[in-house]
């Protein structure tokens, strides 16, 4: 089962930064997820929201910052926004990396990164945007894909569609049946943010096939 640190350790160090990377896997996860957006100057950070107000002391949105502006950032324990390269770079092969694509247009140049690292077969790419990963897929028909939804109306048939290997799905909206279904189509299970014990051993009966959590410890 994939034990991933969502954002890194989230609820013990600021959310994805190499910091967070670094706790998580401490914590004994063997998956990391980490966001990406993209710089005014075309530059690929790791970071969740639309701007950076919320884990920096920084104002503004990510894509109208250079990069340069963006790491004279810090956040409450000092570290800087990573961009998406030094999160490879630190995470190597150490962990399965599941990079979500926070906005449309940047897949090739994160495919670009990913080829490039030599990371291919640790990567799992996955987006709520299902036209980003059909331009994935369009664009590479090798690469681990995943669609992320909370609620949707088909998302067995979707995830097909789109050639990918996972749904995850918001956990309190997935029942051992939905389960069930995404195996019999040859689909894998990812549920998204669980953070007590009680939970992740409720979940893993149901049969998912990964949990992600701001606590990976719980995952154990």
């Amino acid at each position: 089962m994939l034990k991933i640190g969502h954002r890194g350790a989230r609820a013990y160090e600021p959310e994805n930064t190499l910091r967070s990377f670094q706790k998580a896997i401490e914590l004994g996860v063997n998956a990391v997820e980490l966001d990406v957006r993209r710089t005014r100057d075309d530059q690929l950070v790791v970071i969740h929201n639309a701007n950076v107000n919320k884990t920096t002391d920084g104002n503004g949105s990510v894509n109208e910052l250079t990069l340069n502006e963006i790491k004279g950032f810090v956040t409450k324990k000092g570290e800087k926004v990573p961009t998406l390269e030094e999160a490879f770079q630190f995470l190597g092969k150490r962990v399965t990396i599941l990079v979500e694509l926070k906005e449309t247009g940047i897949e090739e140049q994160v495919l670009n990164l990913v080829h490039k690292k030599g990371l291919t077969e640790n990567i799992i790419i996955i987006s709520f945007h299902e036209d980003t990963l059909r331009k994935v897929r369009e664009l590479d028909s090798e690469i681990v894909t995943g669609l992320i939804y909370v609620r949707h109306k088909n998302p067995v048939q979707t995830a097909l569609d789109l050639n990918s290997k996972y749904l995850l799905p918001l956990y309190r909206f997935t029942h051992s049946a939905n389960v069930r279904k995404a195996h019999d189509n040859g689909l894998k299970v990812i549920v998204w943010t669980i953070n007590t014990a009680e939970e992740v051993a409720e979940y893993k009966k149901k049969g998912v096939d990964g949990i992600a959590s701001d606590k990976p410890e719980i995952l154990h």
